[in-house]
């Protein structure tokens, strides 16, 4: 049986804005809001979000993501500040529109965490987030962006997506990848340069923007085989908050969220559940 989620429709700056809501009657915890990875789309974390237990969550559609399915319409937002500005205003409106809590659950997974992090280091949300969730991501990604772009067919504007995961410097397809939803290995050759050009660009926001020390609390999820993003930098990135607490995910790697998406949310509930028990 399908998860039913919710539709929210919020108007900013004349365009139509849509996210998808988990809705709870009465919720114990703060609402978690999430901020999707590239080229996925808000229901693909439908089943992710089910697992958190008296929690209303909140997915929000950037467009351009998810190969055109993103439901909110708009041109593709190919630079990172775009990026995080409309996640920003989207947020403030949730809150201004009493679509979730006083106080919220910040989870970023993969680019959705590059935009968390600039969000907190430039206090956009600081008295509105109560806990950040930092999913398979960090201050930099790893891979190589002559490698990248040389997979990207500019008449085509698409990736040679098995290239492209066969040289995420793991030197092999990761071996969770068959275990996919064929419908979503299907919509990897589909358009995708958006979000690798966001990528890009947020890791020379990265660059340019040192992460400074900040009052928030965090919590980290890495897969040990994760393609993308590097320990060593996940755990630079976190030593600048406050409170850190560091999860290796020693069987899985970069898409562990959505190739095991029951596994992946009962582990992320349990940690705020324990984290909000200690605050």
């Amino acid at each position: 049986m399908g998860v039913l989620l919710k539709k929210i429709n919020l108007i900013i700056n004349n365009k139509e804005i849509i996210c998808l809501k988990k809705v709870e009657s009465k919720p114990r915890y703060n609402t978690v809001i999430i901020l999707t990875g590239a080229a996925t789309y808000a229901s693909n974390y439908a089943i992710f979000a089910k697992q958190f237990r008296e929690t209303e969550v909140i997915i929000i559609n950037t467009p351009g993501h998810g190969f055109g399915k993103s439901l909110t319409k708009g041109e593709p937002l190919t630079d990172g500040n775009d990026l995080i500005d409309f996640q920003v205003n989207v947020i403030k409106h949730l809150i201004k529109k009493n679509y979730c809590s006083a106080k919220v659950t910040l989870l970023g997974y993969s680019i959705g965490g590059m935009t968390l992090l600039n969000i907190v280091n430039r206090k956009l949300l600081e008295k509105n987030i109560e806990l950040c969730i930092l999913f398979a991501s960090a201050r930099f990604t790893r891979y190589d962006k002559t490698v990248t772009k040389g997979l990207y067919n500019k008449e085509t504007k698409t990736f040679n997506a098995k290239s492209l995961i066969e040289k995420s410097f793991t030197g092999k397809m990761p071996w969770y990848i068959k275990y996919l939803n064929p419908n979503l290995i299907c919509t990897l050759s589909a358009t995708c340069h958006a979000d690798f050009l966001e990528c890009d660009n947020m890791n020379e926001i990265s660059k340019n923007e040192l992460m400074i020390d900040n009052n928030m609390s965090v919590i980290a999820f890495l897969g040990k085989d994760d393609c993308f993003f590097s320990e060593e930098e996940l755990l630079k990135t976190i030593k600048r908050f406050k409170y850190s607490t560091f999860i290796s995910l020693k069987e899985y790697g970069h898409l562990f969220i959505l190739e095991r998406p029951i596994k992946a949310g009962k582990l992320v509930f349990k940690a705020i559940k324990e984290a909000t028990l200690k605050g």
